[in-house]
């Protein structure tokens, strides 16, 4: 019965005990709540990086320096508003201006080279920022921009398709693109090496009938384009295959010499589209050996100088032939 008795009180002696362990939590909690709020409605000056997007480049030039691509900003806020932006994962760039922070003196000059205070556009990023902070200062306190004169020219466009043919069936013209070349503008450097303009993948499936699609254009780093979309277009026909015997001719003979051939002749197997048949002819081809290949050995290599390019799969034999020389 005792035993009972001890138990009992030890019970509410325990009990008695967490209670005041939670009421003391329970007012740690508040007071730490308290005093965070007191903490974050004071003002602190704290360092954040922001984005940056450079626009309104001075026309007729191509930037070819790399300026940075964040800033660092010395702000003023309270604890509320720097902790908002500590916790954001993303932020709308800050804008620069070129032209205008240089007051289009880059457009009218022959100016090249140009170095942007970004403390002298203090007033414009800070009107950028949020109401609650307020701009102390800027790292890099300077930017420095590098200018090209644009160049201009003409460039083919590259389709990138994806397609298969339906059986015994033909792309006689190929894949046409409107247009099939664009005017394109860049700085030199990247403009001298620049062959094609390529279109964004298309997968055009199996093809059987006329298919037309518009498709945009792979942007190139530091080029502007005067076209942004581009149709293609692809007219799959029958096609049927086509045998002729075509003569051989010699390049590079001196004229004191005469050459027989033996044979003189190729048989060329071809693939062609109903609606280009009618069209072929034999002095459409061209297939030569070359007298400068003579030193090879006692065979001359038969080359493939010319032929229509609405044609598919051309095949021919002989690859090589024998050869007698006779001096005139």
């Amino acid at each position: 019965m005792k035993r009972n008795k001890i138990t009992e009180r030890l019970k509410a002696l325990q009990f008695h005990i967490d209670r005041n362990i939670i009421s003391y939590g329970i007012c740690v909690v508040i007071a730490s709540i308290l005093w965070f709020l007191n903490a974050l409605n004071k003002e602190y000056t704290s360092k954040i990086t922001y984005p940056v997007k450079y626009t309104d480049f001075p026309q007729g030039k191509f930037l070819v320096s790399d300026p940075p691509q964040n800033i660092s900003l010395e702000v003023k806020a309270n604890g509320f508003t720097l902790l908002a932006y500590r916790l954001r994962t993303s932020f709308r760039p800050i804008v620069v201006n070129i032209n205008s922070y240089s007051k289009h003196s880059l457009e009218k000059n022959n100016i090249f080279k140009y170095t942007l205070n970004l403390n002298d556009a203090k007033d414009k990023i800070n009107g950028q920022l949020h109401s609650g902070l307020k701009l102390l200062g800027i790292h890099p306190g300077k930017v420095d921009f590098t200018f090209t004169p644009a160049i201009s020219k003409k460039i083919a466009i590259y389709p990138v398709v994806q397609y298969t043919l339906k059986q015994q069936y033909i792309l006689t013209n190929g894949i046409q693109c409107t247009p099939d070349s664009i005017l394109v503008s860049g700085p030199a450097q990247i403009m001298d090496t620049l062959k094609y303009i390529y279109t964004h993948p298309w997968d055009a499936g199996e093809i059987k009938k006329t298919r037309t699609q518009t498709v945009s254009l792979s942007s190139v780093h530091g080029i502007q384009f005067d076209h942004t979309d581009i149709k293609i277009e692809m007219q799959p026909e029958r096609y049927t295959e086509e045998k002729r015997i075509i003569p051989i001719q010699v390049v590079n003979l001196p004229d004191s010499l005469n050459i027989k051939l033996f044979p003189g002749t190729v048989e060329i197997t071809y693939e062609i589209g109903l609606s280009k048949y009618d069209v072929v002819r034999n002095s459409d081809f061209t297939f030569t050996v070359d007298y400068k290949n003579m030193n090879e050995g006692a065979y001359l290599p038969v080359q493939v100088s010319r032929s229509p390019q609405y044609i598919k799969e051309l095949r021919y034999t002989p690859q090589k032939v024998e050869f007698i020389l006779e001096k005139k």
